[in-house]
């Protein structure tokens, strides 16, 4: 969509999501960092030939609005958002991984198929694929949409409260034919005149268990053989500023033990992962190129030092499911341990049975 303020072709999360004030018949055309701007100076409608004032509190709300689609969050620790109204009783938080999150109305007869059609909604993230988890005694249990005799289930059939927090994990490719030879493409433009680099790295586990690291500094490991996964190293172009990264992974021949690959972005010199511009990603197999495997469009990057892209996991069949991530993180490739770290705790998942 393209604002008629800025003049700048915006995704429509980045607009309201009504027209502003009661009255208005129009189609929204300006994007919430125009609203701001224009609320500074004037409380009415900015369309043309409407006119109708806007409401009281609105601009915080456009403000709160464009925290929770762009947040700087602290590297030390994310806080769990809360209603704005401070009303968490009455409500549940529905939050992606990367932090964008919405408040729901709680209530405890719910079907949990009803709260994804609910989610999808407001994070337009798509019902069927869709994991929701949430904290019950330390422990992150996935809400299934049916118990185990084939019963519709509901918040209250886990336990889940008013002011509780559903983690949402998004499944972005799953096919009944085996994923083989991937390939997971970054190219980037560096900022300043020295060289600098947004290394990408990818994270072999076993379960919760770190088993290999491949990236610049890492190209091989004594237990993946025959060259089943291929780091490039550094690849610069001095006079165009680009760096290059492309990591190669034959996933059926893995070894047995490892069941999950993260791939993760980190800044190595710079501070954050901000400062890098012109991202191209693409990550596919080499028998369907034009088929993408996780989001290859990449606006702009946090304000944080790590972001894990997505996640791999292999299924008792066989075949591996790729999950959109987008967890910040502090730690870069001179220290994988806070990345490590923040994983595991992800990792913290135990499906309850009932």
């Amino acid at each position: 969509m393209e604002c008629l303020g800025c003049g700048k072709k915006k995704l429509s999360k980045e607009f309201p999501d009504e027209p502003p004030a009661d009255g208005c018949v129009h189609p929204v055309h300006y994007c919430l960092r125009c609203m701001v701007d224009h609320l500074e100076k004037s409380n009415v409608c900015p369309s043309t030939n409407c006119h109708k004032e806007l409401p009281d509190g609105l601009k915080k709300k456009y403000e709160d609005e464009l925290n929770f689609l762009f947040p700087v969050p602290s590297l030390e620790k994310m806080v769990l958002p809360q209603p704005a109204d401070g009303t968490s009783d009455r409500y549940i938080v529905a939050m992606l991984l990367n932090g964008d999150h919405r408040s729901i109305a709680f209530d405890e007869a719910q079907k949990i198929s009803d709260l994804k059609i609910e989610i999808n909604k407001y994070l337009r993230a798509d019902v069927k694929k869709q994991k929701l988890f949430f904290n019950l005694n330390n422990e992150e249990v996935e809400l299934k949409e049916n118990t185990s005799n084939g019963e519709s289930a509901t918040l209250g059939t886990y336990g889940v409260s008013a002011g509780c927090t559903i983690r949402v994990i998004i499944l972005l490719y799953s096919t009944n034919h085996l994923i083989e030879d991937c390939v997971f493409d970054l190219c980037w433009e560096y900022p300043g005149s020295e060289p600098d680099f947004l290394d990408t790295t990818a994270l072999f586990y076993n379960d919760k268990t770190p088993v290999a690291t491949f990236d610049y500094q890492h190209l091989n490991h004594p237990s993946f053989k025959n060259g089943c996964v291929r780091h490039s190293g550094d690849l610069l172009d001095l006079k165009k500023k680009i760096g290059h990264y492309m990591i190669t992974v034959r996933f059926q021949e893995l070894p047995e033990n490892v069941n999950r690959v993260f791939f993760v972005l980190s800044a190595r010199n710079s501070p954050t992962i901000a400062r890098f511009k012109r991202l191209r990603l693409s990550f596919f197999d080499k028998k369907e190129p034009n088929t993408q495997l996780c989001k290859n469009h990449v606006e702009s990057l946090p304000n944080v030092q790590a972001v894990i892209m997505c996640r791999v996991d292999k299924l008792p069949n066989g075949q591996w499911n790729i999950y959109d991530d987008g967890t910040f993180s502090n730690g870069n490739a001179k220290n994988y341990d806070p990345i490590h770290q923040k994983i595991q705790a992800v990792l913290g998942v135990k499906l309850l049975r009932r």
